[in-house]
């Protein structure tokens, strides 16, 4: 049994491991190195959280770049504590799959206005229909908060206001760096506000949607210190393709030192080459 960071017990999995690693580009041979290192290392009680930073160390070792896709869960968690650049990133993240974003919008209802996190449209493509989206995001800074329901009731709320007003606006997300209680889950699903969170949903969840496109988080980047990560998203960079594709005159617009920039720019190429 190990401890989970929310305080529970649950069965050593190591397929869990496996399938983070094999995430992170490692081959289905390092893999299976990384985890018999682990059998070697795991005496009586330990938590999760020591599991995955002895993995983390190896796959450090062997395979520099793949480590820090391998934290890309704690990446996330590193947006905060305000969380304002995970606004940015979901923004990114829709972007990943064709909409055209805005970000902090102030957006009218049939009674009041309201600050609408993200506007996502999509144009009429092959086998789906235009749409146009509200998203509120959640951001939590600790892995054992899970988002609740009085978040998916506010969030359903705001949208039946707003579409009250504007019906071109068909459908509204709830989105958060952690996980969905259960009762939000249900409530989602009966009344069709759509969730995307953290394993959330399976096949179409946050890390699934950074795997497809390489939508990686800047703050992947290993000992990336905080003045650097608020300049760069100042300068309007939460990618490790926006950071790559920014000119460097723009990031020095920012504050940042030309060898700084290039340090940068030469970690996220070498965490985007790893396949």
């Amino acid at each position: 049994m190990v401890r989970k960071a929310d305080g529970s017990s649950e069965p050593l999995d190591f397929n869990k491991i496996r399938r983070a690693l094999s995430r992170s580009g490692a081959s289905k041979s390092l893999c299976d190195e990384v985890v018999e290192s682990l059998h070697e290392d795991i005496k009586g009680d330990i938590s999760t959280r020591k599991i995955y930073k002895l993995a983390f160390m190896k796959l450090k070792e062997i395979m520099p770049g793949a480590e820090a896709r391998f934290g890309l869960k704690n990446s996330l968690f590193k947006f905060g504590p305000e969380g304002y650049p995970f606004e940015t990133f979901m923004g990114a993240l829709l972007r990943g799959r064709g909409y055209e974003t805005q970000v902090r919008q102030i957006v009218q209802g049939k009674c009041i206005s309201h600050e609408i996190d993200v506007v996502a449209t999509r144009p009429k493509i092959e086998g789906h229909a235009r749409t146009k989206s509200i998203v509120e995001c959640k951001f939590h800074n600790s892995p054992n908060i899970r988002c609740s329901i009085q978040s998916a009731l506010y969030s359903w709320a705001r949208f039946l206001d707003i579409r009250e007003r504007d019906r071109s606006i068909d459908s509204c997300w709830l989105a958060t760096n952690t996980k969905f209680s259960g009762d939000v889950i249900q409530y989602a699903d009966c009344v069709g506000l759509k969730l995307l969170g953290w394993s959330f949903p399976r096949h179409e969840s946050i890390q699934v949607r950074i795997e497809e496109n390489k939508l990686y988080p800047i703050t992947v980047i290993p000992k990336i210190k905080r003045h650097e990560f608020y300049a760069l998203h100042e300068a309007g960079v939460i990618t490790l393709k926006d950071l790559i594709a920014c000119p460097p005159d723009e990031l020095k617009k920012s504050g940042l030192r030309e060898n700084k920039i290039e340090r940068l720019k030469e970690k996220a190429r070498e965490v985007m080459e790893r396949k």
